[in-house]
């Protein structure tokens, strides 16, 4: 009677509990897999705080160059031309990370830009800092992307990345007259 049962294998009871309750080894594993994801996260959170203590000691030492381009643009009083303008659009975000979040708010403001003035993509271009950013608008606005750089923000910046950019920028057989920078804060 049982011969048939030893050619297919062997029988494993297969334990059915009341209303689905886990066993005291169900829970010791359970306990055990929570203990080290917190030990993972802890650590994930050690090594964020470092880049951002680093990040944050970085920017402070370009602010002072920002802060004097800034003074520089408004006491200059420089009008747009009237009509039509040719907008530049220049989005920056980072290559790679779990920072959905910044990718995609950098994004949505140049979604929001195009609801508002549905004319804007007639006479505006796209050009993509990071490559985040980059693989979001491609799929909407595959079109009006004319430039992409990737690989920044690996290394502290320095003046020589800003400078390749602003090259590649000025280079590039682009005339507009007005340009706008989006990036995280």
């Amino acid at each position: 009677m049982f011969s048939a049962l030893q050619k297919v294998g062997a029988f494993v009871p297969v334990c059915v509990h009341a209303r689905n309750m886990a066993t005291l080894k169900d829970i010791r594993v359970r306990l055990k897999s929570v203990k080290n994801i917190q030990k993972i996260t802890q650590s994930m959170k050690m090594v964020s705080a470092a880049k951002y203590a680093r990040a944050e000691r970085d920017l402070k030492q370009a602010r002072p160059y920002g802060e004097g381009a800034q003074a520089f643009y408004e006491v200059a009083e420089i009008k747009p031309p009237e009509g039509k303008q040719k907008t530049l659009i220049i989005a920056i975000s980072s290559d790679r990370g779990l920072c959905g979040a910044i990718h995609s708010s950098v994004a949505k403001r140049v979604r929001s830009m195009v609801q508002e003035d549905p004319q804007l993509l007639e006479n505006a271009r796209i050009i993509c800092v990071g490559d985040k950013v980059r693989g979001i608008l491609q799929r909407l606005y595959g079109k009006n992307i004319i430039m992409s750089f990737s690989d920044f923000g690996k290394k502290p910046p320095i003046f020589d990345d800003a400078v390749q950019v602003a090259n590649a920028i000025l280079n590039c057989d682009y005339e507009f007259d007005k340009g706008i920078l989006l990036f995280h804060r």
